[in-house]
């Protein structure tokens, strides 16, 4: 049965995860929210998992686009939001704060995905213009993380993610 699997991304972490999922779920479709092919057919598809990054509590508004746009489709057969964030790397405060940000996210788009997960992103640090780095330097850096902006840091535990992705083809004969 093939999964649509649509991201957005701003540095392009998230369409790292995406792919990763896409190679796990053989016969899916990968599209990006900003680029949507034009003869996009939901129909054609059994399953829905989308993926978005959270920069400052929000995800990519083309993606809460498609979400709110897609909303009743999306709702009726199996269907995934994964939010990528650094907070979801954090102790369980930063935890609980991203998958609010993720539930707000299901909520405000009307979208009732069947599961809901935060998967931890990346510090992109020579991805980011000055001003940027030196935010994302002293946010990290009062939360004890990697400082050293001349390297970039991915956390995303892909051990992790595969199992959440195998269960959820699991469940739903995906």
């Amino acid at each position: 049965m093939p999964a649509l699997i649509v991201y957005a991304t701003t540095e392009g972490h998230t369409r790292k995860i995406a792919e990763f999922v896409g190679a796990a779920l053989p016969g899916s479709t990968v599209v990006d929210s900003a680029n949507l092919p034009p003869d996009l057919d939901l129909s054609q598809y059994d399953a829905f998992i989308l993926a978005g990054s959270l920069h400052q509590e929000k995800h990519q508004a083309s993606l809460e686009h498609f979400a709110k746009n897609n909303a009743a489709a999306l709702s009726v057969k199996p269907s995934m939001l994964l939010s990528s964030s650094l907070s979801a790397n954090g102790d369980a405060d930063d935890l609980a704060g991203a998958r609010k940000c993720a539930d707000k996210f299901a909520e405000s788009t009307g979208w009732e995905p069947t599961e809901i997960h935060c998967v931890a992103g990346a510090l992109l640090y020579t991805q980011y213009d000055f001003l940027k780095r030196f935010l994302m330097k002293m946010i990290v850096k009062s939360h004890g993380g990697n400082t050293d902006t001349s390297q970039d840091y991915e956390y995303t535990n892909w051990d992790e993610l595969k199992q959440i992705v195998r269960q959820f083809a699991a469940a739903h004969s995906i």
